[in-house]
């Protein structure tokens, strides 16, 4: 089947927006992307007219539109109600908060939270961001992320990115072992009291897009308990990338 050559050409300035941190001059999308500015000029036009992608008065730089947020949205609702069911799960088996996070540019955000029904509970609000590193779901993000995404993050955060400094070494320390492991935990941090251990969940691309999360303070959760929880989280996890169309075989509960 034949592509629409105009729509490719779109989509490649969507993606060339997207990908940088900061605005975009007309000329240098033009050469980035291979088009003369003419065509450029028409194809961002368009973009702007359904608030894909937006011009700034003041730089005549563009940027990223409104409209993307939107179409993130309605992305997340969509993974919402697939993990729903088997986050369900984990929840009656732990009977602790179970979240779903998803990364967020520099910060993962919670889009679906179910509370644990413990008097003595810990249980974020559906829309709390951390900075995307941080805490249990952060190191399953970053283990699982580009490595020059992983710099980007290092570096926009203010965090030391040369591989001779302590914290960088214990960072990537914590993120191989997350990545080997199949889960992270999590005991005082990003808050006081609180634990947590989360898994990563991917895509059908093996991207990963979001993180099975059981959390609770660090009294009933104790390290000890924690590692009890990591099967059972890693499974959640594993159970809701092949409902998206994962199928890696080393997310086998074992693996």
């Amino acid at each position: 089947m034949k592509t629409v050559r105009s729509v490719e050409r779109a989509v490649s300035i969507l993606f060339l927006v997207a990908q940088n941190d900061r605005p975009l001059g007309l000329s240098e999308i033009s050469r980035s992307v291979g088009l003369d500015k003419a065509t450029t000029l028409r194809l961002l036009t368009t973009l702007e007219g359904s608030n894909l992608i937006q011009q700034d008065t003041a730089t005549r730089r563009y940027l990223l539109g409104g409209a993307v947020n939107q179409l993130s949205g309605a992305w997340r609702n969509d993974l919402r109600q697939i993990s729903r069911p088997y986050l369900k799960t984990l929840w009656r088996d732990t009977n602790e908060t179970v979240c779903l996070a998803c990364p967020r540019g520099l910060e993962r955000v919670y889009v679906e939270i179910l509370p644990s029904m413990h008097e003595l509970s810990d249980v974020p609000a559906i829309g709390r961001a951390y900075p995307i590193q941080v805490g249990a779901a952060g190191a399953v993000l970053m283990a699982h992320a580009a490595k020059a995404e992983v710099e980007h993050i290092l570096r926009r955060n203010d965090l030391p990115t040369a591989p001779d400094n302590a914290e960088v070494r214990r960072l990537h320390k914590e993120w191989k072992a997350a990545r080997q492991q199949g889960y992270a935990f999590s005991i005082g941090h990003p808050n006081k009291g609180s634990s947590a251990i989360a898994a990563p969940v991917f895509d059908r691309d093996g991207e990963v897009v979001a993180a099975a999360v059981v959390r609770g303070p660090d009294v009933r959760l104790t390290r000890e308990k924690l590692i009890q929880l990591a099967p059972a989280v890693r499974k959640t996890a594993a159970q809701i990338s092949e409902a998206l169309g994962y199928q890696d075989a080393r997310l086998a509960v074992g693996g």
